[in-house]
């Protein structure tokens, strides 16, 4: 478990608003972290995952992108360009089951806001989080954690898809390098 006191002090003193992005590897506890943010400061949690790309977007030029297998212009568009909303925003949710953006989410404003997820320091969105956390894992410790959550054989589907996608997106780009916070993960 690892000890998060000064990111936690960070926020706690930092001037408001305050937006924070937690980006890193699958299952190293990027949602746990913003879950302890959440319940910390009543933080408002957006989850890159709602992002997901849709079939029609999803050509083989879109997913030899670094970070393209993410809708990350609809992130940007309905999230990133509304953080600082004082009477807050919507935005669509990505339903994985349908295949489709099926539901609304509705955030409130808060002093504190958690974009979580891998891809939420793509560089397309711009320099948006004033504090930014990489979150990272053991690729053993990460498929243990991933069967365990997911089951073996969406493990698999990570283990030949997902995690290579997420891998070139952090070979291609400075995302742990610009992170003002880096952990092993929880």
């Amino acid at each position: 478990m690892n000890d998060y006191t000064a990111l936690l002090d960070r926020i706690r003193f930092a001037p408001k608003p305050l937006v924070v992005a937690i980006d890193g590897r699958a299952a190293s506890g990027k949602t746990t972290l913003a879950g302890i943010i959440e319940r910390e400061f009543g933080a408002a949690v957006i989850h890159t995952d709602d992002f997901f790309l849709p079939p029609g977007l999803r050509t083989p030029e879109r997913l030899s992108e670094a970070g393209g297998n993410v809708h990350y212009e609809r992130l940007k568009d309905e999230v990133i360009n509304n953080l600082k909303s004082q009477s807050g925003f919507s935005y669509g949710v990505f339903d994985c089951g349908k295949m489709a953006v099926t539901d609304t989410a509705f955030v409130e404003y808060s002093p504190v806001t958690v974009v979580e997820g891998s891809y939420s320091c793509h560089p397309y969105l711009g320099d948006y989080a004033d504090l930014r956390v990489f979150l990272t894992v053991e690729p053993d410790d990460q498929l243990q954690r991933i069967t365990a959550r997911n089951g073996a054989e969406k493990a698999a589907v990570f283990k030949e898809k997902w995690i290579p996608l997420e891998e070139k997106y952090f070979d291609s780009f400075p995302i742990k390098e610009n992170a003002h916070f880096t952990y092993g993960g929880v």
